[in-house]
């Protein structure tokens, strides 16, 4: 197999900012960085428009999408999604939502990836912003749930906006339970990290982490590039 992947976290931004012409321009850009997987969150989706679909027509990528926080924005019903794009061949194993039909409802997903002889289970995930507590709770049951998979797949990823400062007890709750992540730099444009890819494995794995794509969103998109050796 290709021994190297390389996965992005990106929020992008529901119908914010210059929408949609922003989404337009990110079209190219996604396709030019080459990435396998794409973990998408706040992906807008209306009857009359989808951003992850629009953008995955030149990909062509496996794609599943979860709808959540629906509400009406500019006077238009709409969802603000959960989207994985991916290369590889991917599979649904769960959805788990927080708040579920309230106003601030939030969610995640738990996809599988396979990858030739290599089994990946991805949690794409938007923790909720409005307190500590909340994102705690929303961790342990992510948590909780992933113990009866782990030992399913050479890796775990734990990916998205999670809404937690590094120094957070969120963070330190992930790392607690064997998770590691790379990125060093900012990912939103108030110079702060919320978003992270954090993984878990027993292989021996190479992890190189940046940010790229600062133009798009209030956020910036973050890639690892994963080396099995």
């Amino acid at each position: 197999m290709n021994n190297k992947i390389k996965i992005a976290t990106f929020n992008i931004w529901k119908n914010d900012g210059e929408f949609p012409n922003r989404i337009f321009k990110l079209n190219n850009e996604l396709k030019s960085n080459n990435f396998d997987i794409i973990c998408l969150q706040e992906d807008y989706e209306s009857e009359e428009f989808s951003s992850s679909k629009y953008l995955n027509k030149s990909l062509e990528f496996n794609y599943i999408s979860t709808k959540t926080r629906r509400k009406v924005r500019n006077n238009q019903l709409s969802s603000s999604n959960l989207t994985i794009l991916s290369k590889y061949k991917i599979k649904l194993i769960d959805e788990i939502f927080f708040n579920k039909n309230e106003k601030e409802e939030r969610a995640c997903q738990i996809i599988e990836v396979n990858i030739k002889d290599k089994k990946i289970l991805l949690v794409n995930i938007h923790l909720s912003h409005i307190s500590e507590q909340e994102r705690i709770s929303q961790i342990k049951k992510i948590l909780q749930y992933l113990k009866k998979y782990n030992k399913l797949y050479n890796m775990t990823m734990f990916c998205g906006d999670l809404n937690a400062l590094p120094n957070s007890k969120e963070i330190a709750l992930i790392k607690e339970n064997a998770f590691r992540d790379e990125n060093i730099q900012f990912s939103h444009k108030d110079g702060v990290t919320i978003d992270y890819i954090f993984y878990k494995s027993d292989e021996k794995i190479k992890v190189h982490s940046k940010i790229v794509l600062k133009d798009y969103s209030d956020h910036y998109c973050l890639v690892s590039t994963f080396n099995f050796k």
